[in-house]
């Protein structure tokens, strides 16, 4: 699921505060011991960006009312030049302090001045492939296997992380289509005010899912 996280200005905050004391990201990942999984830079971000980008992430509207998240982790910041990737792999459901079991995982996208670089999903039906835009998270059920695919041209920028949720996937299939549905209801509202049906199925969505994210988040 993508949504939009960031206005450019916010991005460019945060790409000016992010350490650029790059290491091999080869060493984050135990497989590349045995063949060559990824090919990309990475660093640890501060907790001070941490911090900034969790605030957000916790108080934007629509990632409540989906994934009600009860704790985030913002962890790597990635760098990615021309021909670098990073194969399929699965990350690690558990913090290293083993204080937090997450659920769901994230990537936000810094930049898009790059070609290549796609992030894929390998899901139940499929591949399913994201050209992630600048601002931009990608938030998926950490079960699912992913990858990056090789850089074309350019540098792909992004910071990956992980949080818990009370919300299944399941759910969070069930309340993203219920947002969806009451953005629908809202734009048929705004251009149609005299339509008292909109009103009620607008509120009739809200209520339902108001109580499921209540009941199932907390």
């Amino acid at each position: 699921m993508i949504y939009k996280l960031f206005t450019d200005e916010e991005t460019d905050s945060i790409l000016a505060r992010l350490n650029k004391n790059f290491v091999d990201g080869k060493n984050s990942q135990k497989l590349s011991n045995v063949y060559n999984i990824k090919e990309n830079k990475e660093t640890l971000i501060s907790k001070e960006v941490d911090e900034y980008i969790g605030n957000i992430f916790k108080n934007k509207k629509v990632i409540k009312k989906i994934y009600a998240p009860t704790k985030i982790k913002n962890r790597i910041y990635n760098n990615y030049n021309t021909n670098d990737f990073y194969d399929y792999h699965v990350d690690s459901f558990q913090s290293s302090d083993s204080k937090m079991l997450y659920n769901y995982g994230f990537t936000i996208s810094l930049s898009d001045d790059y070609e290549g670089g796609d992030f894929v999903l390998q899901t139940e039906v499929g591949e399913i492939a994201y050209n992630i835009g600048k601002g931009e998270i990608v938030i998926f059920p950490i079960i699912y296997p992913h990858k990056v695919t090789p850089i074309i041209s350019g540098r792909r920028q992004n910071i990956i992380g992980w949080f818990e949720s009370n919300i299944t996937y399941e759910q969070s299939f069930v309340l993203k289509n219920l947002e969806e549905i009451a953005t629908i209801n809202l734009e048929l509202l705004q251009s149609n005010t005299e339509q008292i049906l909109f009103k009620e199925l607008l509120i009739k969505t809200a209520l339902v899912q108001n109580y499921l994210v209540t009941k199932w988040g907390f």
